[in-house]
């Protein structure tokens, strides 16, 4: 029935909650020998290989996450340029043995390391590369060739004639492969497939701002044109993001005709489940015409302005933090934290590091709370982080550290991180405004904030870890300030646990 049938987003939302009661009924077990490859692969495809000797970006972390560079007319993109946000956005970054599987861990976080977000190149004024569609290749840094000619011009009408995408250097389109998800989250694996290339787009967008290349994330776009283009069934691999990516001064090229997609892939397992509910959700989230482009384009959602008492402290100096090259080379996901605090003014740099909306097509959606277990400088207890103000406002004091641990589905991660980061949505207001496109829209946004705090997390020698959680119990949690709001991703932050304290 279409975008404006929000009645399919309220359904599936309700469906794929978490509860106390349903995550302990469930049945579902991982199939091993069904689990789905962690790389697309189109064996026929030519491939060119990318600059291996990269010397990543050493620009502090926390300055190129609040790096926002214009997307002016005479900063040239080169192929090394284009590489290193490729690697940082996507690329493998190393590997290992966990229980007796191979682990492949990329540069952004991923629920379950699962990776299902795509990466697609469609280049038009890049420096030492041909003209053409790409397929990223994160396992041998390779891209493979998948149509010549120049594409921008196609892709900026499948966006209502977006100048940004026609004038772009070259254009990211990130896709997702519901499979790889599905196979331990089953239909909820939508709302993660989001998130994942939300962290995805936290390091494109700070990596683009090390090179001061602009940026631009573009929802608003007709699905069935990129599906065209990208060869994709679109039940099992959406279009979920379009980047503009630098400046071109010139007029891109008029577009080939579409021919047939020339490539298959290898199958990604033996067999692959189909969960119909996430499937009947992004048939009823996908634009299909430029009158639905046009009519969500730069939607406007008001801020509400409010005058309350705020707690602030000075941010960290960027010149303190970590690299933003190896930041990315060193982050991981932590996996126990030392119940140690860390102090306000790390705090204030992690949280404040999301603040600026990205240069997007659509609106704020995501409004920050955090429980607040040991800050030094902070009262223990429930917080809401005015994102333009950069303030904490407290709305409940307390110990609740137990809570914390209960909500992200009682792992310790929560009862010992410093900090527990949860980032909430109005969703009516947001299908509203959007149709049922503002349900992914807000779990990219949640994803490109939680991106940035594992960036700045890790920039500043601390440990962050994303969680999901018990739905309903968690607005509880927070309510009143949060009533009518849904959380949509967690992010837990603090200090590390090490052995030397497993020594201790």
């Amino acid at each position: 029935m279409g975008n404006r049938y929000i009645e399919a987003a309220r359904v599936y939302h309700e469906i794929t909650k978490h509860s106390y009661t349903n995550v302990r009924s469930s049945p579902h077990r991982l199939d091993w020998d069904n689990r789905p490859a962690p790389y697309k692969i189109y064996p026929m495809a030519g491939a060119l290989a990318l600059p291996r000797e990269l010397e990543l970006s050493a620009m502090p972390a926390l300055a190129a996450i609040s790096a926002r560079a214009a997307l002016a007319l005479d900063t040239a993109l080169g192929l090394e340029a284009l590489t290193r946000i490729l690697f940082c956005t996507g690329g493998l970054t190393r590997s290992k043995q966990v229980g007796g599987e191979d682990y492949h861990f990329r540069a952004a976080a991923s629920a379950g390391a699962l990776y299902p977000i795509e990466m697609y190149v469609a280049a038009g004024a890049v420096e030492g590369l041909e003209a053409g569609l790409y397929h990223f290749s994160p396992a041998d840094l390779k891209l493979r060739g998948l149509r010549r000619g120049d594409w921008r011009a196609f892709l900026a009408r499948a966006a209502a004639g977006r100048p940004s995408i026609s004038q772009a250097r070259a254009v990211i389109v990130l896709t997702s492969i519901f499979w790889r998800s599905t196979w331990k989250y089953r239909a909820r694996a939508y709302r993660y497939c989001f998130w994942d290339a939300g962290t995805m787009l936290a390091n494109l967008l700070a990596a683009a701002g090390a090179e001061n290349i602009g940026a631009e994330i573009v929802t608003a776009f007709e699905d069935p044109e990129i599906e065209l283009l990208l060869g994709l069934d679109p039940d099992r691999e959406g279009a979920v993001a379009i980047v503009a990516l630098g400046a071109d001064a010139g007029q891109p090229g008029v577009s080939p005709g579409i021919e047939a997609f020339p490539f298959e892939a290898i199958a990604l397992s033996p067999s692959e489940v189909t969960y119909e509910p996430l499937v009947k959700f992004h048939r009823e989230s996908r634009l299909v015409n430029s009158a639905e482009v046009a009519e969500i384009a730069d939607a406007i959602i008001a801020v509400p302005e409010t005058r309350r008492e705020l707690i602030r402290f000075d941010q960290v100096a960027p010149e303190d933090a970590m690299g933003l090259g190896e930041t990315i080379v060193r982050r991981g996901s932590t996996r126990q934290f030392a119940q140690a605090p860390i102090r306000g003014e790390e705090l204030q740099a992690i949280v404040a590091a999301q603040g600026r909306h990205p240069h997007a097509d659509f609106p704020q959606l995501i409004g920050t709370y955090l429980i607040v277990n040991a800050v030094e400088g902070m009262e223990q207890g429930a917080y809401f982080f005015d994102r333009d103000a950069e303030g904490f406002e407290l709305i409940k004091a307390g110990e609740f550290r137990g809570e914390a641990g209960y909500l992200c589905l009682e792992q310790m991660l929560g009862t010992d991180c410093s900090a527990l980061i949860v980032y909430m949505a109005d969703l009516e207001r947001a299908l509203a405004a959007l149709g049922n496109r503002g349900y992914r829209d807000a779990h990219l946004e949640a994803g490109i904030l939680g991106g940035r705090a594992y960036l700045a997390a890790y920039a500043l020698g601390r440990g962050a870890s994303g969680l999901t959680f018990y739905d309903d119990d968690t607005t509880r949690f927070f309510e009143p300030h949060a009533a009518g709001k849904s959380p949509i991703l967690m992010v837990a932050v603090g200090v590390a646990r090490t052995r030397a304290d497993d020594q201790a």
